[in-house]
């Protein structure tokens, strides 16, 4: 038999590694681009891990019935997400503008599009999933709360 306190402890590990590793893949996405110059396509594992590590914490919140929003607009919420967005913008007019001045014949127009894609995405994921876990907390609430 398990102690309901070691589960709790080895659950909160395992979120902390999972951030730890979200934090990494955004870490090595601005390396890729800023340090090596690589190009916004060759980096397309973490534009995927990133845009889709969200969805999936979306996913199995929704399938677990767990809502940890509980204020809609929450303004630490909205921080972190200008702070990202604008570490991602910075960090690729860097890449672009260090590509424009290597290379004459740079192509420009692409990781441009790769950038407004993402952006477009990752906002549209981030708004949602707040829209939907703030309603389903409080119905997850209700439901909860009736139980008893």
């Amino acid at each position: 038999m398990k102690d309901e306190r070691i589960e709790q402890a080895k659950l909160k590990i395992r979120s902390e590694m999972a951030i730890i590793i979200y934090c990494g893949v955004a870490v090595s996405y601005l390396v890729k681009t800023l340090v090596f110059k690589m190009s916004l396509q060759e980096s397309i594992t973490e534009y995927s891990i990133l845009i889709f590590f969200p969805l999936y914490q979306f996913i199995r919140m929704h399938m677990l019935k767990v809502g940890i929003y509980s204020e809609h607009g929450k303004k630490s919420s909205l921080k972190n997400l200008f702070v990202t967005i604008g570490i991602l913008v910075v960090a690729s007019i860097v890449l672009i503008v260090n590509s424009i001045q290597t290379s004459a014949v740079y192509d420009w127009h692409s990781p441009v599009i790769f950038l407004f894609i993402f952006i477009v995405l990752f906002l549209a994921i981030f708004f949602l999933a707040n829209k939907f876990n703030y309603y389903r907390g409080h119905k997850y609430e209700k439901e909860f709360d009736d139980d008893k």
